[in-house]
Parts: C-alpha cells; structure tokens; sequence
C-alpha cells in the first residue's frame, strides 16, 4: 500500500489552516501554513473575492492530488453574518472538491481536539501545544507548527492517517477514541496510481 496523501483544512474567515503530507508537487513532506485573507471579511453579503482566495488556496495544496481531505465542521453558532459567511466559504470549498473528485470528510471540532489532546473540550492553546509536542519531531526535521488553526488542520491530517492504518505517530486510546463517529469514506489504495 503507497503512503496515502492528505490534506487537513480548518477553514476560517480570519485565517485558514492548511497540513498536508506532500508537496503540491506530489513530493513527501508534512507541512502546515496559515493563509491569511489580505483583506478583512465582508460579512454583510457574500465575498467572492475572499471565497475565490480561500478555494486558490486550496487548490494549491490539492495539487498533489490528494486521496481524501479532512474538514473542520463549521460551528454554526454565532453572532450577525458570521456562521453564514462561513458557510459559505465551506460550500464553495466542498464544490471545488467535488467537481474534482477529490473526496473529503466533514470532522466535528470536538474530534479534531479530542485527537490532538484526549479532551474534547480544549482550549486553542492546549492543543497548539500539544500538537507541537507530538508532531514537532516527526520526521527528520518536525513539522512546524505556528498557529492554532495550523494545529487544527494537522491534527485532521493525522487522524485520517490515523483511521487509515498509516498513524503518524502511536496516540493512546484517549485520542485515538475521536476516530469514532467519523464518516470516512473507503479508499482502496491498493492500485490507484498517482500522476
């Protein structure tokens, strides 16, 4: 079975989390970023200047052609235009994927923090930092971690590696019980090749 490629995303209004396994030239590299809107939101109607930003990022790290990506469910809680403007960015996100045939798997908040810290609950920070001290040595060098929504998105990207029976690093059952309840799809990696 060939290294599965993934991508994690913690989609935001303020500052997207990207992780993802390769390169978008399809080289084997674990790597985070956050992508900061040059602009501020427009939450008084639809910004499709910022959701064109939001999928150009995206479509970048989809280059590699990934085999699933993991999304953030988004809180649907919130003041004014923000859950909607945030909707919104995550429709068109899932379009994109979907008219490329790029399967992706919707991860409730809780699970993505239960993952990275065995407590559903946490705070941003508690998994900022516990996410650097899992995975900030992995690998020859570490993956660097520098912000929350950074973390968020890795560890999306480590527990669908993870379900995948391609664990980055070994996590007790404590986080590991977040893989429940989970959607994942099925992919047959066996013979899929990869342009």
């Amino acid at each position: 079975m060939r290294p599965l490629r993934v991508v994690g995303l913690d989609l935001s209004l303020t500052g997207t989390g990207i992780a993802a396994t390769h390169t978008g030239e399809g080289t084997p590299r674990l790597w985070c970023s956050t992508v900061t809107p040059r602009r501020r939101p427009t939450l008084t109607r639809i910004d499709h200047e910022r959701l064109h930003e939001a999928v150009s990022v995206v479509m970048g790290a989809a280059r590699c052609r990934p085999d699933l990506v993991a999304i953030e469910e988004p809180l649907v809680t919130g003041t004014g235009n923000v859950p909607l403007r945030l909707a919104e960015l995550h429709g068109a996100v899932k379009h994109w994927l979907w008219s490329r045939s790029i399967p992706y798997v919707d991860v409730h908040p809780s699970k993505v923090k239960t993952y990275a810290t065995g407590n559903g609950g946490a705070k941003k920070d508690v998994v900022l930092a516990s996410m650097i001290a899992t995975y900030g040595t992995v690998g020859e060098h570490g993956v660097h971690i520098g912000s929350d929504d950074e973390a968020d998105a890795l560890s999306l990207l480590a527990m669908t590696l993870d379900q995948y029976g391609q664990a980055l690093v070994d996590r007790p059952e404590s986080h590991r019980r977040a893989l429940s309840g989970v959607r994942w799809p099925l992919i047959d990696l066996a013979d899929r090749a990869v342009a």
